[in-house]
């Protein structure tokens, strides 16, 4: 994906301070990623068994994946595999196999270990490399019912590139509907609003939910 920095704001709202945008999410990333670590860390060994959006799907599962997609050396290349269409990534979802067998601190471990890198200050990260964890972020706080915080800018952004980088059938969805998050002062798409969350609206541009009712 392109610099997204040209696109915003991201709809017609008043003008205000948009110098948080950037074609760099690295901070971003590794903010979230950091919160995570925390999260995971702190769970109980019956939360890693609580189930994901996805079928067949559990916490553990979750985060197994994410610290596969954002761990060093695979994130370039996984992160477009995942990017690519709503169903392909269902056949890649073994790789993370590896990380998800591990104990349960581990995953904690490691992704604490990729926010400090990503909190480096010569560190780049592209809005692909960003979006797993942000997905990864709205669909752990559904699954365990915990607030995470993800900046409006940041969903936005996340909403945006996959609005108009995603596979066909996400851009069929955003060239005859406009998602407008409620909570977070964006708007991707054209056409009649769907209104819901930031967290509804990007879980649903990735496959994880329905749309917003």
């Amino acid at each position: 994906m392109s610099d997204l920095s040209g696109y915003f704001p991201l709809s017609q709202r008043p003008k205000r301070d948009e110098t948080a945008v950037t074609n760099n999410w690295a901070k971003a990333r590794g903010t979230i990623l950091l919160e995570l670590a925390g999260l995971l860390g702190e769970l109980d060994p019956a939360d890693w068994e609580l189930p994901g959006l996805r079928p067949g799907w559990t916490v553990r599962d979750v985060a197994g994946e994410l610290v596969w997609l954002a761990g060093s050396g695979w994130a370039s290349r996984a992160s477009r595999v995942w990017g690519r269409s709503l169903t392909e990534w269902s056949s890649q979802a073994e790789a993370s196999e590896r990380f998800a067998r591990e104990q349960h601190g581990d995953l904690a471990a490691r992704l604490h270990t990729i926010a400090v890198d990503d909190l480096a200050p010569n560190a780049r990260r592209s809005v692909r490399a960003l979006s797993p964890a942000v997905v990864a972020a709205f669909e752990l706080s559904t699954a365990l019912g915990r607030p995470i915080a993800v900046d409006s800018i940041v969903s936005g952004a996340v909403a945006l590139a996959r609005g108009i980088g995603g596979p066909v059938e996400v851009r069929a969805v955003t060239s005859v509907r406009t998602l407008v998050a409620t909570d977070a002062d964006w708007r991707v798409g054209r056409g009649p609003e769907l209104p819901g969350t930031a967290a509804a609206l990007v879980l649903f541009l990735f496959g994880r939910s329905r749309p917003p009712e």
